[in-house]
């Protein structure tokens, strides 16, 4: 076995050890922690397949901001409303066997694909780079999606700081 197969398979293991993780746990805390772990995963396999910018964003991005929101919403939660999702855990029954048939629906779709991995990769050293590759694929032919989700997430801050404020 190669290096690269066995740091693959651990990075793999993080991934959907994590996964996992956030599933099974019942601590809303530990669920965000097993994220994290999942997300770090996550972007060592983007560091494998040579996107250390796409593995870069997706720890600012999702290890870090993204769960940081996510434990402020938790704790930021009305116990009552925590206390009023507990009992639909009759629903995990139903959730687990769809989550695996799903799984199985990957599997064999992996197992009748056949990628041609020989030319992978070759492209991105005429583009340049990754950081060049994203910019140019964002600013010209995605900009006003871009554009799109600036001012929708802006109006979702306004409206968010409108929901939680106090009479001022």
């Amino acid at each position: 076995m190669s290096v690269e197969i066995v740091v693959f398979a651990i990075l793999a293991i993080l991934a959907v050890g994590g996964g996992f993780g956030i599933v099974v746990t019942k601590n809303p805390f530990r669920a965000a922690m097993w994220m994290v772990l999942s997300f770090i995963g996550s972007a060592g396999i983007f560091v494998m397949l040579d996107a250390v910018f796409i593995a870069m964003l997706q720890l600012i991005v999702y290890a870090g901001a993204i769960t940081v929101m996510i434990v402020i919403a938790m704790y930021t939660m009305d116990r009552l409303t925590i206390a009023s999702l507990k009992r639909f855990n009759n629903q995990a029954y139903f959730g687990a066997l769809f989550g695996l048939g799903i799984l199985l629906d990957f599997i064999v779709i992996a197992a009748k694909l056949k990628i041609d991995t020989a030319h992978m990769g070759k492209n991105l050293s005429i583009a340049g780079s990754n950081v060049k590759a994203v910019g140019d694929v964002l600013f010209k032919w995605y900009l006003l999606p871009f554009e799109i989700t600036a001012i929708v997430l802006l109006i979702a801050l306004f409206g968010a700081v409108a929901l939680t404020k106090k009479d001022l």
